[in-house]
């Protein structure tokens, strides 16, 4: 019954026809109602949209709520409708019909309200309304939210890695060749920022403000946690690694799915294959709708280096580590590029299959490739800051 009143009230709100009395009342149920509260919101915002399509959509809900008030006015206080007559020849009246409150559509109790115009009514703005902010939802996934005053936008070269510091206090580090846009001061309702390449968030905890990372086509969600997220445009695969607390990751393309992880769990989408994917039994299978439209994603257990249960391979670059676990050549390469500022050019194919595990601290290039000769035979020619691998 709460709802169907909270219908009545905040549809007579929106067209300013609420009593002094109504107003106090709906107050109440918006105090005690958080997804009243939300659902206002959202109407508010498209009812004071007074331009094209809006402004038709909201003529025509005035309309109908015209056509509410003439037939409130055929109803006596007692839910009954009220007496119709017509003249005979003579001048007689005749009575034209009563109807019952089950026929006229009425609660039992007395409201005199015509429910199903009501709904009618409702059904026309929750429609229209959600047409607006379904548009501004979709807006707002592919373009930086002209809400903020003022966006900052901070870059690292190849080799060189940055850590700075959110208005909210939140803490970001970012990798070598990385970009991230953010809004000099955060709005009112989320913290949203965006991401190509690689970096590690310690997110202040706001559970009133949500904090998203775009990222390729990942859109990740979390209240207040420790992650990292990897997705430069040029590789085939993206991920997003998380340390502790918990994070929501949906895709782009993929919309109504929502991957929850946990601690020590880690996220990786396939940038261009139009397949899902999920583990089952400690690898990745498709998953029944697998001939859907949308991206391969699996989900498992972030790495740890051989015999060493404190060093995550995702995270080891944190600590200026280059960790890197049964990788192949190709894979390796793009990060030996960025941790070293060259280009790398295989003039053998056969040797970007290749599979490496080991790490690099303080190495040079040439010790680096040294030491991968070591574990498979290749050589290489370093010109000045090109790398070709034969």
């Amino acid at each position: 019954m709460d709802n169907d009143r909270y219908i009545r009230l905040l549809t007579k709100d929106l067209c300013d026809e609420l009593t002094e009395a109504e107003r106090e009342e709906l107050a109440g149920l918006l105090r005690e109602n958080k997804e009243y509260r939300d659902q206002k919101e959202i109407l508010k915002e498209y009812w004071e949209k007074e331009r094209g399509q809006e402004a038709a959509n909201a003529a025509m809900f005035k309309r109908v709520i015209e056509r509410i008030k003439v037939e409130e006015g055929k109803f006596t206080m007692d839910g009954t409708k009220r007496e119709e007559h017509e003249f005979t020849t003579d001048g007689t009246k005749r009575e034209v019909g009563k109807f019952k409150k089950e026929e006229a559509g009425l609660e039992e109790g007395g409201s005199r309200m015509p429910w199903r115009l009501w709904y009618s009514a409702a059904a026309i703005l929750l429609l229209v309304a959600g047409t607006f902010a379904w548009r501004h939802f979709q807006a707002s996934k592919t373009a930086v939210p002209a809400l903020a005053t003022h966006w900052l936008q901070r870059s690292t070269q190849p080799v060189r890695k940055s850590v700075l510091t959110l208005s909210d206090g939140t803490t970001v580090a970012l990798n070598s060749a990385t970009t991230i846009k953010y809004p000099e001061h955060f709005g009112d309702h989320t913290r949203e920022v965006y991401l190509d390449g690689e970096a590690y968030f310690t997110v202040v905890k706001d559970p009133l403000h949500p904090f998203i990372i775009h990222a390729g086509k990942m859109n990740i969600r979390v209240l207040g946690t420790d992650f990292n997220v990897k997705s430069y445009q040029n590789e085939a695969l993206s991920e997003a690694s998380l340390i502790r607390g918990s994070i929501e990751v949906t895709l782009n393309d993929r919309p109504s799915d929502r991957i929850i992880l946990k601690p020590k769990e880690k996220l990786i989408v396939q940038n261009s294959l139009p397949i899902i994917w999920r583990v089952a039994a400690g690898r990745s299978v498709p998953a029944p709708d697998s001939v859907a439209k949308g991206s391969r994603y699996s989900l498992t257990n972030l790495t740890y280096f051989p015999n060493n249960d404190k060093t995550v391979v995702e995270t080891s670059w944190v600590e200026n580590k280059l960790v890197f676990s049964d990788k192949d050549f190709a894979q390796l390469s793009s990060q030996l590029e960025r941790w070293y500022g060259v280009h790398i050019e295989f003039a053998n194919e056969q040797v970007k299959k290749y599979r490496f595990t080991g790490f690099f601290e303080k190495e040079s290039l040439p010790e680096a490739l040294n030491v991968l000769k070591m574990i498979e035979h290749f050589n290489y020619r370093i010109s000045d800051s090109a790398v070709f691998i034969f």
